[in-house]
């Protein structure tokens, strides 16, 4: 028996008239990419439609597995079914941007086990939750410093700023301009090392949720360079009001 391969498609590319490029975030291989041919003839096993963003697949490997170069893979089908994400317009942003933030940030190929789960894990959350989830663009982005290793330090004190290049916060303004002021620090020290439901109930304002994904950007293109010309967040701003 072949043995399945689980992964979460970070992109796919159109390639000629009926082929797909899909780079997919496995579970136990770290970052793989894939070459589809006939993904878009009629009757085609592997149908485009399941290498949708996001979408968590499971499928077989032809060929070398260890291999670095353009793989294939065969009998394709979906590891996880959801049922509110790409219907809801919200959601669809959300998932829009966590998968351009994915796409900038995940481009080596190592395994990373506890990074897969804890994307499937959030996947899942967004996917049921009815409410109360604008704060999950905050709350992915900050979780996910942590598993590329520079999530902020949680050393806050009343009335102090945070400086991004140093991911800390700080008693005295840095001289450069890349910092959250007083209140903005605060708001994201009451994001630090809480879970999901709980980030979800905390009391932000509009204002502060825009300031605050503004800011994370910018922390994110200081400690990941590959971060640059990232769009995605623009349109957060326009839904999740």
């Amino acid at each position: 028996m072949d043995d399945k391969t689980e992964g979460i498609v970070l992109q796919s590319v159109r390639y000629g008239d009926t082929s797909l490029i899909v780079k997919v975030f496995t579970r136990t291989q770290g970052l793989k990419s894939y070459m589809l041919k006939g993904a878009f003839n009629r009757g085609a096993k592997n149908r485009a439609a399941l290498f949708q963003n996001l979408n968590v697949i499971q499928y077989v490997e032809v060929g070398n597995p260890k291999s670095h170069t353009l793989g294939y893979l065969k009998d394709a089908q979906l590891a996880m079914v959801y049922h509110s994400l790409p219907m809801v317009m919200n959601k669809s942003a959300i998932m829009m941007y966590v998968s351009e933030l994915l796409s900038k940030t995940i481009t080596e190929q190592e395994q990373n086990e506890a990074l897969y789960d804890f994307i499937v894990s959030s996947l899942q959350w967004l996917d049921l939750v009815e409410q109360d989830y604008a704060i999950f663009p905050l709350f992915f982005t900050l979780e996910l410093t942590r598993h590329l290793g520079f999530y902020p330090k949680a050393n806050h004190q009343p009335g102090w700023c945070f400086d991004m290049m140093e991911g800390a916060f700080a008693h005295d303004y840095p001289l450069h301009p890349y910092y959250f002021d007083a209140e903005t620090a605060t708001a994201l020290s009451d994001l630090l090392n809480v879970g999901i439901d709980e980030a979800s109930r905390r009391p932000l304002r509009l204002s502060q949720r825009r300031e605050l994904l503004d800011g994370l950007m910018v922390f994110m293109r200081l400690h990941a360079p590959v971060m640059k010309d990232f769009h995605s967040h623009e349109v957060l701003k326009a839904v999740l009001e």
